[in-house]
């Protein structure tokens, strides 16, 4: 199951896919006797979305604390009516930055369940159809954890702030709380690092970075692949030095442009002797960063917006049983994917499939300056 842990410390499951973490988030909120605290980036009607909302109505109505934030863009499909049986029952709503103008792009991209501030649920999954499969024969491949123990109720008063967060006018202001953020939450064996709209390296990248520079083993999987440029140096320079590191993206993507603009960075990658595979079953969703013996995991992709402009939440693990479950996840996508070859990489690109990766790479990366360029630093 991916337990580890004791009853004084955290004890973490690896969840392997939607299917597997529903369930179990299901019963999490039908036993809370306190608090239920639900963070999702998209929450869609329909099944598991339904069963959810049941759920919730059902605590509020025992007396349970009941509060759901979601992200008014993530979740713009879903009509405020939907909620109306929550409120009746004495449960809480919020929508994370509803406001017309250019800081709408800051986005809360969490994806988070706390309950009693005992356990809590962390991953890639949104509440949503296309998330409740194991991403090999149905739905999409996803990864995320349960934790008991202290770093839930952590993870319960990130909500919180979250909340105070959610309807302020001048997301700009918000670049200098991160560092507050930042300085707390390590407790060991699991660290918080939560990220947000901000200056520079986040403590994510920072974590990241520290932990490549004495890599031996390094396989990162994502869906969404433009680091920042000292993040790629820290890959290659990994590689150039005898590690092996190896990056997980997705043959089928759920945006086309996004994996349009990763291709372009292959070629620099594989001549540094970096391997790349590519996930076939089905769209890759998960953020898993497997260095040595620590893996991350949470909401965050490795791209711009995520590093720069999201609210984001990982946790960094050291737990031996966490990460030995991480890593056979891990070995599992692996084993489903195709291996880019580098000699034959550069021949299989056209010049007008070139022009088209170099185009989007651009857009997302180079030509977004009025979303990005006030938030990075030079040389990051």
């Amino acid at each position: 199951m991916g337990v580890a842990g004791s009853p004084q410390t955290n004890s973490v499951e690896w969840l392997h896919s939607g299917a597997h973490a529903f369930p179990l988030m299901l019963e999490a909120i039908r036993v809370a006797r306190v608090s239920v605290r639900l963070e999702m980036f998209i929450f869609d009607a329909g099944m598991p979305g339904d069963a959810f909302l049941e759920a919730l109505v059902a605590a509020a109505g025992r007396g349970v604390r009941v509060s759901v934030l979601l992200d008014a863009l993530g979740s713009s499909e879903l009509a405020d009516a939907y909620w109306q049986p929550l409120r009746r029952a004495g449960g809480e709503l919020w929508w994370f930055n509803r406001f017309r103008s250019v800081w709408a792009m800051v986005r809360d991209h969490r994806k988070m369940l706390v309950c009693d501030d005992a356990v809590a649920f962390l991953g890639g999954f949104n509440i949503a159809p296309e998330y409740d499969g194991d991403g090999v024969v149905s739905g999409w491949r996803d990864t995320g954890v349960r934790i008991h123990g202290p770093v839930a109720a952590r993870l319960g008063q990130l909500f919180e702030g979250q909340i105070r967060a959610s309807g302020e006018r001048r997301p700009w202001t918000l670049r200098w709380r991160r560092r507050f953020e930042e300085g707390n939450g390590d407790d060991g064996s699991a660290r918080v690092l939560p990220v947000s709209p901000g200056r520079g390296l986040s403590s994510l990248s920072e974590a990241l970075i520290a932990d490549l520079a004495k890599a031996r083993n390094a396989t990162v999987v994502t869906p969404y692949f433009l680091p920042s440029p000292a993040i790629r140096r820290a890959l290659r320079k990994a590689a150039l030095r005898g590690a092996r590191v190896r990056v997980v993206l997705p043959a089928h993507s759920d945006v086309r442009l996004a994996q349009l603009a990763a291709r372009w960075l292959y070629a620099a990658l594989l001549r540094s002797g970096v391997e790349i595979l590519e996930y076939e079953p089905a769209v890759l969703h998960a953020k898993v960063f497997l260095v040595d013996d620590a893996v991350y995991v949470g909401s965050s992709n490795l791209d711009p917006r995520s590093l720069h402009l999201n609210y984001e939440i990982m946790l960094r693990l050291e737990q031996p049983e966490a990460v030995a479950a991480a890593g056979a996840d891990v070995m599992d996508m692996v084993s489903r994917s195709r291996t880019i070859h580098r000699d034959q990489w550069a021949p299989s690109r056209g010049g007008w499939e070139k022009m088209r990766e170099w185009w989007a790479f651009s857009l997302l990366y180079r030509l977004d300056p009025w979303l990005t360029g006030w938030l990075t630093r030079p040389g990051r």
